[in-house]
C-alpha cells in the first residue's frame, strides 16, 4: 500500500464518503486542524482505498479505508502510524473503523472531549427578557477588549472577522447589559451541520445566562435548517454543565490514543 501526499481538495469525493459512513457528524475542532494538516490518498495497485490526514504535530486526523479493504485496515494502519511517524491519535467515538484500529493496536489513551450530538426539552425555563443581536464588523473591537476567556471562541482577530463575515455570531444583552456572545459555525462547508459556541461574560456568570445563549443558538440552527452540535474539553465540567442545562446529551466523546512513536524533529 502507497501512502501519495495530495492536498484537501483532492480529498472531497473521499472525505464525503467518510462522512457519510459516520453516524454522526465530524467535530469542529477537529474540522478546524484539519484544514491545516497533510492530506494523503492510500494507493493499493493504482487503486485508491481510502484517506488518511495528519497534523504538522504528528497527529493522526482521520482514517478511512472503503468497505472492501476493511479487512485489511489494520494493516494499512500500522504502516500509516510507522511511515508517518504519527504520536497521537484524535479519535471521535463514533468512528468505528478508526476506534478499532486503535484498539486492536492496544494504545493508552485519555479523553479529551465531551461531544454533543442529541437533544431534549432544557432543564431550564426560557429566558424571554434575553436579546439576540446579530453582530457585525463594528463589533470587533468590542469583541476584542472583553475578557481573554473570550479567546476561547476563536484564536485571531483574522478569525473574528472571517466569522462575522461567513458565519453567525451574535451579541447578547439583558436589561441592556451585555451578558455574552454565541456563534453558529458550519461543520463544514458543503454540509448542514454547525457547532454552536457559547461566552459568558464574567461579571454575569454563575446566573444560567450560558444555557439560554445555547438555547436561542439552537432554535437559530434550526430554524435555519442545520443541524445543531457542540462539544468541550473533559476537564470543563462547568461548560458540561452548562450544555447540559439546556437539554444536550452526549453519547461520544473525543479519544486522545498515544502510539509508542518517536516523532522525529
Amino acid at each position: 500500500m502507497k501512502i501519495v501526499k495530495t492536498t484537501i481538495d483532492e480529498l472531497i469525493p473521499s472525505r464525503a464518503d467518510y462522512l457519510n459512513s459516520l453516524p454522526e457528524f465530524q467535530e469542529l475542532y477537529l474540522e478546524l486542524m484539519i484544514q491545516h494538516a497533510d492530506c494523503y490518498h492510500l494507493v493499493m495497485d493504482d487503486i485508491e482505498v481510502g484517506h488518511v490526514i495528519e497534523s504538522a504535530e504528528g497527529v493522526l486526523l482521520e482514517y478511512y479505508v472503503k468497505n472492501r479493504y476493511i479487512p485489511q485496515s489494520h494493516e494499512y494502519f500500522c504502516q500509516i502510524i510507522e511511515q508517518l511517524g504519527i504520536t497521537n491519535i484524535y479519535c471521535k467515538s463514533f468512528d468505528s473503523i478508526l476506534l478499532s484500529n486503535c484498539l486492536l493496536s492496544s494504545f493508552p489513551y485519555s479523553i479529551l472531549g465531551v461531544l454533543y450530538r442529541d437533544y431534549q426539552a432544557a432543564f431550564v425555563p426560557r429566558d424571554h427578557d434575553l436579546i439576540m443581536s446579530p453582530a457585525d464588523r463594528s463589533s470587533i473591537r468590542f469583541l476584542l477588549e472583553q475578557d481573554d476567556s473570550i479567546h476561547e471562541l476563536f484564536e485571531t482577530e483574522t478569525q473574528l472577522s472571517e466569522f462575522i463575515d461567513h458565519e453567525y455570531v451574535f451579541l447578547f444583552y439583558k436589561n441592556g447589559d451585555f451578558v455574552g456572545c454565541g456563534m453558529v459555525l458550519r461543520t463544514n462547508s458543503d454540509w448542514d451541520y454547525c457547532d454552536l459556541g457559547v461566552w459568558v461574560n464574567p461579571l454575569h456568570r454563575c446566573h444560567g445566562i450560558g444555557s439560554q445563549i445555547i438555547l436561542s443558538l439552537r432554535e437559530f440552527a434550526l430554524n435555519h435548517h442545520l443541524h445543531p452540535s457542540c462539544g468541550c474539553a473533559i476537564e470543563n465540567i462547568a461548560s458540561q454543565k452548562m450544555i447540559e442545562k439546556s437539554g444536550f446529551v452526549s453519547k461520544h466523546k473525543l479519544i486522545n490514543f498515544k502510539t509508542n512513536t518517536e516523532r522525529e524533529v
